[in-house]
């Protein structure tokens, strides 16, 4: 089965207080390896570097679950096993594969119940992804900042529950 195939059922109750969903965009940069890996094992970029570390320290709030748009493979769970490539994201690519995308968002957002959803993606895939939220009752929010530094400490802030580096965007 396919991670197209697993979120149609009806939405689950979770447990968690005001669970959250980060929406991370892939990353150039990626461990070489011909094996399948974990999502989050596989990218290494400045923000999973910053995620990571978050997770390592221990430092990350438990309520944040992380899902990864992909270039080549759309949405993405962190600990979903995939393949390195060398994919990149531009208009094109959005246009080819956001309807799935958004499918594949709205139908794990909805089987998850997630309070609300943090976006940390470049323009490209936030074209891709627009219009996932219709008919979806979530709060939706960016991470907050002009350039790589600054979007990296909002990040890091956000992951460590000071929430000065998010905006609601809906």
């Amino acid at each position: 089965m396919t991670h197209h195939q697993l979120y149609t059922s009806a939405p689950t109750i979770r447990d968690k207080s005001m669970s959250t969903l980060l929406i991370q965009s892939c990353s150039k940069s990626k461990k070489q390896t011909d094996e399948p890996i974990s999502a989050m094992e596989l990218y290494s970029g400045y923000f999973f570097k910053i995620i990571k570390k978050s997770r390592r320290e221990e430092t990350v709030n438990s309520n944040i679950d992380v899902g990864i748009l992909s270039a080549k493979y759309g949405f993405v769970k962190s600990d979903e096993k995939i393949t390195a490539y060398d994919r990149q994201m531009n208009s094109e690519r959005a246009m080819e594969i956001g309807s799935t995308m958004r499918e594949e968002l709205r139908n794990y957002i909805s089987h998850e119940g997630y309070d609300r959803i943090i976006i940390n993606a470049g323009k490209e895939y936030r074209k891709a992804i627009n219009g996932f939220d219709d008919g979806l009752s979530v709060d939706i929010y960016e991470i907050t900042g002009d350039g790589l530094g600054l979007k990296g400490r909002s990040l890091k802030r956000f992951l460590r529950g000071d929430e000065s580096g998010i905006m609601r965007v809906n």
